[in-house]
């Protein structure tokens, strides 16, 4: 047999269940259909034993054939934080499977794990436990087989009391019993041979299947011993009796059936797989039950004949004479009493809240429940109902614009309401990654900054220094210009002076060495200079180089073109950028080039000072030589002034220049500390959730300490990441869909307008498994209601060969439909505090319109056997005739659901409350009052388009007493 489980509810197209096939292909083995978690407990603490069964369960469950993949922390440090409480008491692993969820195989893979953990030798005070969606169905399925018996007991003590209180003789009951017996045995076969061809049958086929059978079987049978009774009464015998109840009643057997058949068959259409492997069971239910009915009942009701008995000769005070009467006289009036009770209970029906929860589907105490009251003890909400986005693109995702883009997704989405962790590529451990900022980053440059400014600042005492010996140096000059001017005009008092001429070129040779020695210090500070200067340059260079970076970087990030307070910073940047590139740079690196200059210039003068103090010496030493040369030296000395007040000048204008040098490396000093406390403003204002700003070299994901982040949230083609999100909010409660829905309208949102706007978003896990089930379920219940009213009007038309009948009696179970779906909400949902289980409203209104229709049909059929005439006086004895056999039906169907509630399942008991309310409210209001006070206010018109009216049958004696006492 092939069996579906209830909660693998969606195709196999759902874009929940084609999201986790894409993420397990990306992430997985592959070949993973479900997941199983394995939960750790020990009230004192995990210990080193503790530790040891975790490390034997993982070893085992890697070895074995059943296991597609386990998620551990094994050898994964930086893991093991996320998967052990904080306090230390419990810790867990995810276990993927081979088999799909619901599937025979899963349950056996459930079964098979926990007999590995019974196996486990744990301390004193620890518990294991298994839990997740395979494990709730397997629970699930066990659930509804335990109570299944308790269901059927329960069913046949109400289905034996109902009838003796009705027939009070035995043949009658065992007519029944023996019936849904047989009934029951082939249903089963049936089943069992249709899943063996490929039929899927639900968890709850089992459930429904002993309902449908023991109600409808027993229905059929009391619609067939009644009027073999009343058949018996007129005076034919057993055997013409059987024979008149059969052609009597069996059409409208058949047109009951059909109704159910072709509206459970309905149900096979649907994508939701709960309805899909429920509606073509409970077809095939009916069916075979109406085939015993019409066929294994008749022989036991002429095996029994007379000891079934005749039906009492009605009499004129009975209940239901009275009743006639009433809604023949006032119609009017009934009807509006029928409708406001109707209406009454069909206001609550807006109100009803829609469940997902299959936890909340079956008993507290279940395993799998277990698992997942230790893990909400002991780990934050929805631990393991996280869900995922998954951008996929058609290039690899690993470079910085596009992981700035995944990273503005991420903020979007951590923004939402409901949403309390977001985790991706780019923040992996839940926060955002501090590193990655363009905050951070300008802030460290703007330190970078500073400490140029402090370099600059420390080297400006030795610039005043050198502007200083710059002055001293021209004071030395002018000093020898002057001694060489006296030298010139005494040159023609040398022959009565040598040794004055003596003493003053031995005072020029001294003045000339001291000359000599300014000029090396002015040779060595200018090369100084020249150094300072290049380091200066090469720093501001790298300042340079940086801001040209970061102006690069703000230019391509579209979220700072959108942000105006980013976007102003970028266009300050690039003023100082260009600035520094085109005029500081070139600057520095002529003003390195001059002291390179002056550097080589001086070093040639101290050489030539040096050979003018020898020549001195040398004239010094040769006195008498003076007189002969004294033209000669005239005229050198003459240039000798000259020259010295050239150099005098030139050294004097040394001292301006490095002045002027000395104010602009203030300007450069200002203007760094200027930039960098420019930066350090960006970076406050940057560092705010509304910049977002956000930089991540590529090259980081290659590194060792990022491949872990890599390969839980980055394909290795790179085309594929995905998000990971925790909610606050239970994600499979209405909350947990309308988040969500933000979260991917917000992820959407963020995308627009960037390189990733063409990619795709796909969308799994808990929350997107509710929002996928409440958009099948809106056109599942659409096609379902559309396609079963069309199905049971058709032939309500072709059995009562009229149209407006047909029209009102739809209506009229309808609105009985809403009326019981409404009083359910109060009981449970309003009184209770239990959300509405989301398969309870179609199956309801598939089983209410179906069989609410059966009972109608049988009161009609009882009208239009006296032809198209029809007035109140027929709708009276129409009444009188059939209202102790539809009571009864109503009651024994009903009990049968009424056995539901004694089901753990939540859905089951929903549906047996609401299904019971249905056929009473149906079986008392609107069979009773509604329908008949129709009848009478349409009377004739009721039949139409046929209106002629046709001359009454001709009653046999039997029938004719048995009218005339009505």
């Amino acid at each position: 047999m092939v069996e579906r489980s209830s909660t693998a509810f969606l195709p196999e197209d759902a874009p929940t269940l084609h999201g986790l096939r894409v993420m397990d292909t990306a992430f997985g083995s592959g070949e993973t259909r479900s997941y199983v978690y394995v939960v750790i407990t020990s009230d004192d603490g995990l210990g080193v034993r503790d530790r040891r069964v975790y490390v034997d369960l993982v070893r085992m469950l890697e070895n074995s054939d059943r296991v597609s993949e386990v998620q551990d922390y094994l050898g994964k440090p930086e893991v093991r934080e996320s998967m052990t409480s904080t306090d230390g008491e419990a810790t867990y692993l995810v276990v993927g499977l081979r088999s799909s969820v619901g599937s025979p195989a899963s349950d056996e893979d459930v079964k098979w794990l926990r007999s590995v953990v019974d196996d486990l030798r744990t301390p004193t005070g620890t518990e294991v436990h298994v839990t997740g969606d395979p494990a709730m169905i397997a629970d699930l399925t066990t659930a509804v087989n335990e109570a299944s018996l308790k269901v059927t007991v329960v069913s046949l003590l109400l289905l034996v009391g109902i009838l003796w209180l009705v027939y009070r003789r035995v043949a009658t009951v065992l007519v029944s019993l023996a019936t849904i017996g047989v009934a029951l045995l082939c249903t089963r076969g049936a089943l069992a041979w249709a899943g063996e061809h490929g039929l899927a049958l639900s968890t709850y086929t089992d459930a429904f299947v002993v309902a449908i059978t023991l109600g409808a079987g027993t229905d059929y049978c009391v619609f067939l011993i009644s009027r073999f009774r009343e058949e018996y009464a007129g005076g034919l015998q057993p055997l013409d009796a059987v024979a008149e109840s059969v052609s009597r009643v069996g059409p409208a057997l058949l047109a009951s059936a059909a109704t159910v058949i072709l509206g459970a068959i309905c149900l096979g259409f649907t994508d939701l797989a709960i309805f899909a492997t429920t509606g073509p069971p409970m077809a095939i239910c009916v069916a075979v039950t109406v085939a015993v009915s019409l066929t294994f009942t008749p022989a036991l009701m002429r095996w029994f004949g007379p000891r079934i008995g005749p039906a009492p000769q009605p009499r004129a005070d009975s209940r239901w004479a009275r009743t006639g009467r009433l809604v023949g006289r006032h119609p009017a009036r009934i009807l509006v009493a029928g409708l406001t009770v109707l209406i009454l209970l069909a206001l609550a029906l807006p109100t009803m809240q829609l469940s997902f929860d299959e936890r909340a589907a079956q008993p507290p105490d279940t395993p799998s429940n277990l698992g997942l009251a230790a893990m909400a003890e002991h780990f934050p909400p929805n631990q393991t109902l996280r869900d995922y986005l998954l951008i996929r693109f058609d290039h690899d995702m690993a470079n910085t614009r596009d992981l700035a883009v995944i990273n503005a997704i991420s903020t979007a989405v951590a923004k939402v309401d409901g949403v309390d962790q977001v985790r991706s590529i780019t923040r992996p451990a839940g926060t955002p990654l501090e590193p990655a900022s363009i905050a951070n980053q300008l802030g460290k440059l703007a330190k970078g900054l500073r400490q140029a400014e402090n370099k600059l600042e420390a080297g400006e005492p030795g610039l005043k220094r050198l502007a200083f010996g710059a002055g001293d140096l021209s004071d030395a000059l002018g000093q020898v210009s002057a001694g060489a001017g006296k030298a010139e005009q005494g040159a023609g008092k040398l022959s009565d002076g040598s040794r004055l001429i003596a003493d003053g070129l031995g005072q020029a040779a001294d003045r000339t060495d001291q000359a000599a020695d300014g000029a090396r210090q002015l040779r060595d500070g200018a090369a100084t200079l020249a150094a300072g200067l290049r380091t200066a340059h090469d720093q501001v260079a790298v300042a340079v180089d940086g801001l040209g970076m970061i102006v690069e970087a703000l230019e391509d990030d579209p979220i700072c073109t959108a942000d105006p307070t980013c976007k102003r910073s970028r266009e300050g940047l690039r003023k100082i950028y260009t600035g520094l590139r085109d005029e500081l740079l070139p600057g520095l690196a002529r003003a390195a080039a001059g002291a390179d200059r002056l550097a080589a210039g001086d070093g040639r003068l101290a050489h030539g000072l040096d050979q003018l103090a020898a020549g001195l010496r040398q004239a010094q030493s040769g006195s008498r030589r003076i007189a002969e040369g004294q033209a000669q030296l005239g005229s050198k000395l003459g240039e000798l002034e000259g020259g010295t007040d050239r150099l005098a000048d030139g050294a004097a204008g040394i001292a301006p220049g490095i002045e002027r040098l000395l104010t602009q490396t203030e300007k450069l000093q200002e203007g760094l500390g200027g930039s960098a406390g420019y930066l350090q403003d960006v970076n406050q204002r940057a560092d705010t959730p509304e910049a977002g700003g956000f930089y991540l070299p590529a090259s980081t994901l290659g590194k060792p300490d990022f491949a872990l982040a890599r390969s839980q949230f980055l394909s290795a083609d790179g085309k594929l990441t995905r998000i990971q999100i925790t909610g606050d909010t239970d994600p499979l409660t209405p909350a947990g869909q309308e988040r969500y829905d933000e979260v991917h309208a917000a992820a959407e949102q963020a995308m627009n307008d960037t390189r990733l706007d063409d990619s795709t978003i796909l969308a799994t896990g808990a929350a997107g498994l509710g929002a996928d089930l409440a958009h099948y379920l809106a056109d599942d219940a659409v096609l379902v209601v559309l396609a079963v009213l069309l199905m049971v009007l058709l032939i309500l038309v072709l059995t009562l060969r009229a149209v407006v009948a047909p029209l009102y009696l739809l209506a009229s179970v309808v609105l009985s439909c809403a009326a019981a779906l409404g009083l359910t909400t109060l009981v449970f949902q309003h009184l209770a505090g239990q959300d509405i289980h989301f398969t309870v409203p179609v199956i309801v209104f598939v089983l209410l319109v179906a069989v609410g229709a059966d009972y109608n049909i049988l009161l009609m059929s009882r009208m239009r056997e006296s032809g198209l005439a029809l007035d109140r006086d027929e709708v009276a004895r129409a009444v009188t005739a059939t209202g102790p056999v539809i009571t009864a039906a109503g009651l024994i169907f009903a009990s049968t659901f009424v056995a539901l509630l004694f089901s753990p399942v939540e859905a089951l008991a929903q549906t047996g409350f609401a299904v019971a309310a249905g056929l009473l409210l149906d079986t008392f209001v609107v069979r009773t009052l509604v329908v008949p006070a129709c009848a009478a206010l349409f009377e004739d018109r009721s039949w139409w388009p046929h209106s002629r009216i046709a001359p009454a049958r001709t009653l046999r004696p039997g029938r004719a007493r048995a009218d005339a006492a009505t």
